[in-house]
C-alpha cells in the first residue's frame, strides 16, 4: 500500500487524548473510504462502517434521539454482529452528506467521547443548509485531495 498523507493525519488524530469526531472531506473517487477502512483495520479491534449511499436504510439510525446511547442502540438493532466496545471501536460514517441528521449527531458523539468517529463525504455533495445544527468547532476536518 502506498502511504498517503491522510493516513499520517489519521494516526495523529487517533493519538490525541482529547479527540473529537473527525470529518474527512474531498472530491469523489480519491480514495477516502479505502484509506479510512485500511486505517480502521490496522488500528482498532473493531470498526463499523455505515455507508449512507450503499445502505440508505441506515439513515433511520439517526431519525430519533441523537444522544450517543440512542445512536449506539440503533446501530446494534440495525447492524447484526456490530461490535461496539467503548474505546476499542471506530465508527465510520461514510457518504455522510446523504444523512443530515448524522452530521448533526457528530457534535453529540464528540461530546461523549465513548467511541472514535470518522465521517467522510464528498465536497461536491455536502450541503450544510440541510443540517439542523452543525458546529464547526466541534468537528475537526481533513481535506483529502490526494489520489
Amino acid at each position: 500500500m502506498l502511504k498517503r498523507k491522510i493516513y499520517d493525519e489519521l494516526i495523529k488524530w487517533k493519538s490525541n487524548d482529547d479527540k473529537r469526531c473527525l470529518m474527512v472531506k474531498g472530491a469523489r473517487q480519491v480514495g477516502k473510504t479505502y484509506i479510512i477502512e485500511t486505517f480502521a483495520r490496522e488500528n482498532y479491534e473493531h470498526h463499523i462502517t455505515i455507508n449512507f449511499v450503499q445502505n440508505p436504510a441506515y439513515k433511520m439510525i439517526f431519525d430519533g434521539d441523537l444522544e450517543t446511547e440512542a445512536i449506539i442502540k440503533q446501530i446494534s438493532l440495525r447492524i447484526p454482529g456490530a461490535n461496539l466496545n467503548r474505546g476499542k471501536t471506530l465508527l465510520f460514517l461514510d457518504e455522510i452528506q446523504e444523512c443530515p441528521n448524522a452530521r448533526t449527531a457528530l457534535k453529540f458523539l464528540s461530546q461523549s467521547g465513548d467511541y472514535d468517529v470518522i465521517a467522510s463525504g464528498s465536497l461536491l455533495g455536502i450541503n450544510y443548509k440541510d443540517v439542523p445544527s452543525y458546529i464547526y468547532g466541534d468537528v475537526p476536518m481533513i481535506f483529502d485531495d490526494t489520489a
